[in-house]
C-alpha cells in the first residue's frame, strides 16, 4: 500500500530568514500554526502521486500583521511540471506566525522564504 509522507521542512523545524530594510535580518520566528503531514498529503498533485514523484517547492511570502502569511509566490519548483507549487500555495493560509519574533521585532510587513517538501514513502502495509 501506498502511503503520503509530506513534511514542511524549515517551516516546522527552522524557519528561514526573514529580511526587511532596515530591520536586521531574523533566523528565526515562532510559528503558532503550521500544515499537518495529513494537509500535505491533502494537496499533494495526483499527478506526481501516479508518477511516484516527490518534489520540493520554496515559497516567498510577505508576512501579515497578525501573523499570516500573504502574497506568496513560488520562488523555486523541483521537479517543475508536476504541480507542487500549486499544492505549495495552497497551504500557505495554514501558516501562521507570532505577531513578534524572538527578538522582540513585528514580523508584520516582512518576507519570509519558506522550503516545503513533498515526500512519496512505500511502505509494506
Amino acid at each position: 500500500m501506498l502511503h503520503l509522507i509530506a513534511m514542511a521542512a524549515a517551516a516546522v523545524s527552522s524557519a528561514s530568514t526573514i529580511q526587511a530594510a532596515p530591520a536586521p535580518a531574523l533566523t528565526r520566528v515562532e510559528w503558532v500554526a503550521t500544515p499537518t503531514g495529513q494537509d500535505i498529503a491533502n494537496v499533494y498533485p495526483p499527478t506526481a502521486v501516479a508518477a511516484g514523484k516527490s518534489g520540493a517547492v520554496l515559497l516567498d511570502c510577505k508576512v501579515a500583521t497578525e501573523g499570516s502569511l500573504e502574497a506568496c509566490q513560488v520562488e523555486i519548483e523541483d521537479p517543475v511540471g508536476l504541480e507542487f507549487g500549486l499544492a505549495a500555495l495552497e497551504l500557505a493560509p495554514l501558516f501562521k506566525m507570532a505577531a513578534k519574533a524572538p527578538d522582540g521585532s513585528d514580523v508584520a510587513g516582512r518576507t519570509i522564504r519558506i522550503p516545503i517538501m513533498f515526500q512519496i514513502v512505500t511502505t509494506g502495509d
